[in-house]
């Protein structure tokens, strides 16, 4: 799929940008927002993932979005996940290349409410020497590829949640980065 059809299918499908935190979301105090960067390489559509660092107190060597917890100062929820995909991986996003959001995930195990935000880029290059104490490396990942792995997750089902997972190379993809990417699975095979 090219860069325009996959941006045409996302378009039609993304939510609005607007996530009002304060109305919406009073009740929740751990609201944070990730960017599920879509790109072409060799005329191919990846999707940009990061492996969590061994030392984190959580989600430690997890597989992930870049992204991370609002705070005051980046004054909506869009920016959050714009400073954190820079502060994680040194990759810089515009703000009008943000196609919509997704519906919101719900971590289970530490009550984040994330907000998934989506672009589509041309070839994204990451730099190898940039270094984040939370981000132990970026996984680059072939975007069909990976949807054609979708699993059932029985070891993370759970009474509420039938859970799914994806894999790539050695690594399961499982928990709230999943129920990400199953949004994209949906989007992008039964429209």
């Amino acid at each position: 799929m090219n860069k325009q059809d996959l941006t045409k299918r996302l378009s039609l499908s993304v939510l609005p940008l607007n996530f009002n935190i304060d109305s919406k979301n009073n009740s929740l105090s751990k609201i944070s927002s990730v960017l599920v960067i879509l790109h072409y390489r060799n005329q191919t559509p990846h999707i940009l993932l990061t492996k969590r660092a061994s030392h984190l107190s959580r989600h430690q060597n997890e597989i992930s979005f870049p992204g991370g917890k609002f705070v005051e100062s980046d004054d909506n929820i869009i920016n959050t996940a714009i400073r954190e995909t820079y502060e994680e991986i040194g990759l810089s996003i515009c703000y009008n290349d943000i196609l919509g959001r997704l519906n919101p995930v719900h971590t289970l195990q530490s009550n984040f409410l994330i907000i998934p935000y989506v672009t589509v880029q041309n070839e994204v290059i990451i730099d190898n020497e940039f270094t984040n104490s939370e981000v132990a490396k970026v996984i680059d990942v072939p975007l069909f590829e990976l949807l054609d792995t979708i699993q059932r997750d029985h070891i993370h089902d759970t009474k509420d949640l039938k859970a799914i997972k994806f894999s790539f190379e050695d690594h399961v993809i499982w928990g709230a980065t999943a129920r990400i990417i199953s949004q994209l699975h949906k989007i992008l095979f039964q429209l």
